[in-house]
């Protein structure tokens, strides 16, 4: 079959990254480090270089002098971000490039796969001696939207890769990440995946039945929950035009401690695990998973972190968003549910904020066009919505006067709350405009 379209995107980028061309600097200078896996009284133990070893980790590579600050010792990202890591006593869960089908990766083809392999192959031939690196993880939900059959040559492929990886590399665990799904497919795992020696869960609500999930699937081997955070877009409640609520960020911080009890402290089978996400994107709204703002602001799940890995609270703590939320008036009337609003008409906006140092706050508002219906899945690339210019007629204190569009439509409100530290809290308000 002649390679051609989205074939001929795949192989160029697999070819790159085998000659090398794609990949970051070479490894550091110290001794490789050598981490196994072991298990001792019931419980599942990594060990590096003979030391027990925790994973208090995060998905990112930006920020990271914070993340040890707050008492993180490892970070889920790309063989580029192992030099850094080792500068600051980190270590490394290093990603290897799967094809999703979702995405058009074809795994009936057998070039593409073969060239995939061999990508990874290269990479670990690179990487495999660094100080820093930890462990290799091999692609990210791959069965997302994926048939069954789909995800049996998916599961077959990195089966394989695990095998050839092991006979680079017998220094460093392999695990494949999978999806909520884990709840119902664990089990395809299990048996097409027996060179494996752990999963990567990505768990979100999911994170407070997952020990009991896990057990219910038959998975016996140890997990690490490489991904972890708010309630997902697809897990909470909707308006009556059908787009996800978001929590304010002092709401996702208390889940936050919520779950990491529940799933990874003290559970036999749990290594450890990885926040989501150490920085900001676009995902439904571009404040949902991130832990910090857009403009690089902490939040309280950083703080909420800090407690977990520590023991302690950061001096300072984040803004925190009281129960209270976003209130609007709007032709004197107070707004109770969520807003179906007519045009032309101008919203006063109330926040329900505190610093928990009794400090002041700086509060800012915009108005953004709501995107939050859009159907990528998965943690695909998103384009964001750009503040409305104009929308916020007025701002004083905890107040604001919003004029949205007269065009009908989905909008939202946002509002950040910072302290005199630059930490922040945010929370939105969806609404709609109608004629």
């Amino acid at each position: 079959m002649p390679v051609t379209g989205i074939r001929r995107g795949w192989l160029l980028a697999f070819g790159l990254a085998a000659a090398g061309l794609l990949q970051g600097p070479a490894m550091g200078q110290d001794a490789p480090s050598v981490v196994k896996i072991v298990q001792s009284e019931g419980r599942w133990q990594l060990l590096r270089n003979g030391k027990p070893y925790f994973i208090k980790g995060v998905n990112g590579s930006g920020r990271l002098d914070l993340l040890v600050q707050s008492g993180g010792n490892s970070i889920r990202a790309g063989g580029q971000a192992l030099d850094r890591a080792q500068q600051l006593g980190l270590t490394v869960l290093a990603g290897l490039r799967m094809g999703n089908p979702r995405q058009g990766f074809d795994y009936n083809n057998a070039e593409l796969v073969a060239a995939q392999l061999e990508s990874a192959r290269q990479t670990v031939l690179r990487y495999k001696d660094h100080p820093a690196l930890l462990m290799w993880a091999l692609g990210n939900e791959m069965e997302v939207f994926a048939t069954p059959q789909q995800r049996a040559l998916v599961y077959k492929a990195v089966n394989e890769m695990a095998v050839a990886i092991k006979r680079i590399d017998p220094n460093h665990p392999v695990i494949t990440v999978v999806g909520d799904n884990f709840r119902w497919m664990l089990r395809e795992v299990n048996d097409l995946c027996p060179a494996l020696d752990a999963v990567g869960l990505n768990a979100y609500v999911d994170m407070l039945t997952l020990p009991a999930d896990v057990k219910r699937q038959g998975w016996t081997r140890p997990y690490v929950v490489t991904e972890f955070g708010p309630h997902g877009h697809w897990q909470v409640s909707k308006t009556a035009w059908d787009v996800p609520i978001e929590e304010t960020s002092s709401e996702k911080a208390e889940f936050y401690i919520k779950a990491y009890r529940r799933a990874v402290a003290g559970q036999p089978q749990c290594l450890g695990s990885y926040a989501f996400l150490w920085g900001s994107k676009q995902e439904k709204t571009h404040t949902w998973y991130g832990m910090f703002l857009p403009d690089g602001s902490p939040t309280g799940a950083i703080d909420a972190m800090t407690y977990l890995w520590s023991g302690r609270w950061p001096a300072n703590r984040s803004p925190v968003i009281g129960p209270g939320k976003i209130k609007l008036m709007y032709q004197d009337v107070e707004e109770v549910d969520l807003p179906d609003i007519p045009a032309g008409t101008r919203l006063l906006c109330e926040v329900d904020a505190s610093d928990p140092e009794g400090g002041p706050l700086t509060i800012k508002w915009d108005l953004r066009k709501d995107v939050a219906d859009n159907p990528s899945a998965g943690g695909d690339r998103e384009e964001a919505s750009p503040p409305i210019e104009g929308a916020v007629v007025s701002s004083e204190g905890k107040r604001a006067t919003i004029a949205p569009p007269l065009a009908p439509g989905h909008y939202r409100i946002f509002v950040y709350v910072y302290d005199s530290q630059g930490a922040a809290a945010t929370a939105n308000l969806p609404i709609r405009v109608r004629n």
